[in-house]
């Protein structure tokens, strides 16, 4: 889906790491999905973000030109983009939703007969059309074929989300990159991850996008019980941006690097796919709106609740957030260089790295991560162990992972000579063991981390026992660091971490 997720797993708005199936745009943060493996995706961010002015900036004009899992939208996210402080909220005056389904076609396509559906559906389908063609004036792009968008109240959008993730996610893959999370201070100890993450997508949907071709795929959902309103309109340019450009770069991309293990590449890349539709979102406010339609968008995101989001633990939260903020930054800094054609070519050659995305002169330059492996050491612990989850590690996940016990600028410095990693669990017997291991780009970078990794560890064990150990919480632990490159080990006793320890070898 596009929008909204990737929070961890997942690509729903508002969903957490990893990409859930098709695009949509849930309450900031989503998730992303994991892959064969469990994924993880954790962008270091504040929360909440401090609140943008209203109306919110439109980016400078770009430089002239010579010649010429689904995608899911978050309420918080349209919350942040589209309100101020002091903004009345609006009153609840809802009416029954029409769940309607409206196939828009290219803008070359002649209107379909008045009489081919009651007045209401007629109205609904030109007032989408509409905006679909101002969606293609802002974003300059044309649509190829015709978008199914179908307009439902919130519980009934809730429920489709749910039945896309369902179709799409593995539960157990989740739950083992939930074990690790905890393991790292990230989670609570019994932390049930996949409930969680459909709790808080079902509470912060307000549309979504499932990548692909129809009649499976390219469909488009918006939650409204009030037709096409200013607010479902401001909502829908998101949306419509991804489906646009699923037909013309093929978003399906995001299925595919989950597939092959690409976790932190996937992040990145919904870095880009939705931080193209926020700024796309942003530029139809300003030009396509009047001052009183922007009032009333930002009256209805005002009103917006997301309970189940704010009480979540911040990895989640920080995870749904970074496609939308991070990445509108990212698609900032291109669309300034060389306007939409600049983040055009971004799509022809994403990013491949959250280090890219949180710093876009790395992208630009190709600075490209290191491929980190850590071995099947499952037949070394001893009897009874197998392989848990894998999953790449970027800069995201340890700027996230360092801002458990330190100060968010000090975690951030920490984090941002990482140059590659990858984490991998090992289970038994419902214990689990650790590697976490990482490369930098200097062995100066590398002993920054080394540093800030032993107060993190020392905040949440205590003091090191021998050198760098720590025990405590039910692990016991070791942190090893030799040149560029670092581990962090867990195990759940002495003796399996000194297996664990041996069999691996040099970080």
């Amino acid at each position: 889906m596009s929008d909204g997720g990737q929070g961890p797993w997942g690509d729903a708005e508002g969903s957490p790491t990893g990409q859930p199936p098709g695009s949509g745009w849930v309450p900031p943060g989503a998730p992303q999905r994991p892959p064969p493996g469990p994924r993880w995706t954790s962008p270091g961010l504040q929360w909440p973000p401090p609140r943008p002015q209203w109306p919110p900036p439109q980016p400078p004009p770009p430089p002239r030109q010579r010649g010429r899992g689904p995608v899911v939208a978050l309420a918080v996210v349209l919350v942040l983009l589209a309100t101020a402080g002091g903004v009345v909220a609006a009153r609840d005056n809802r009416r029954a939703a029409s769940n309607e389904e409206v196939p828009i076609g290219p803008t070359t396509s002649a209107p379909p007969s008045s009489t081919a559906a009651p007045a209401s559906a007629s109205r609904t389908e030109k007032a989408i059309a509409a905006v679909r063609a101002r969606v293609e004036q802002v974003r300059e792009l044309r649509f190829r074929r015709s978008v199914p968008v179908k307009i439902l109240s919130p519980a009934k959008l809730a429920d489709q989300l749910l039945r896309e993730l369902d179709a799409e996610t593995d539960e157990r893959a989740l739950a083992q990159q939930g074990r690790a999370l905890e393991l790292l201070g990230e989670l609570r100890p019994g932390t049930d991850l996949p409930k969680l993450i459909r709790s808080v997508q079902a509470e912060s949907v307000l549309g979504f996008y499932v990548p692909g071709k129809p009649p499976a795929k390219g469909r488009l959902y918006v939650r409204s019980d009030r037709g096409v309103d200013p607010y479902t309109e401001f909502v829908l340019s998101h949306e419509l941006t991804h489906a646009v450009t699923d037909q013309h770069y093929d978003l399906t991309l995001s299925d595919r690097l989950e597939a092959a293990g690409k976790d932190d590449q996937l992040t990145a890349y919904s870095g880009l796919v939705e931080g193209d539709a926020v700024l796309t979102m942003q530029r139809y406010l300003g030009r396509e709106l009047n001052p009183q339609q922007q009032a009333q968008v930002a009256q209805a995101a005002a009103a917006e609740h997301t309970p189940k989001l704010d009480a979540a633990p911040e990895v989640l939260r920080e995870s749904l957030l970074f496609p939308y903020q991070s990445g509108l930054s990212f698609v900032t800094t291109l669309y300034q260089r060389g306007g939409y054609a600049a983040v055009d070519r971004a799509y022809r050659d994403p990013p491949t790295s959250t280090e890219q995305v949180l710093h876009p002169e790395r992208y630009l330059d190709r600075d490209q991560p290191q491929a980190v492996a850590v071995p099947d050491l499952a037949g070394k612990l001893g009897a009874g162990w197998r392989q848990g989850t894998q999953v790449e590690w970027g800069e995201l996940d340890t700027r996230l992972m360092l801002q458990g016990e330190l100060p968010e600028a000090t975690a951030e410095l920490a984090a941002a000579g990482w140059d590659g990693g990858r984490l991998r669990t090992f289970e038994r017997a419902g214990r689990t063991a650790m590697v976490l291991r990482t490369v930098w780009d200097s062995a100066g970078q590398a002993g920054e981390f080394c540093d800030a990794a032993g107060r993190w560890a020392a905040g949440r064990f205590g003091a090191a026992q021998g050198g760098s150990r720590w025990s405590g919480l039910g692990q016991a632990t070791a942190l090893v660091c030799k040149g560029t490159h670092t581990a962090w080990l867990s195990a759940p006793d002495g003796a399996t971490l000194d297996h664990l320890q041996g069999a691996l070898g040099p970080p």
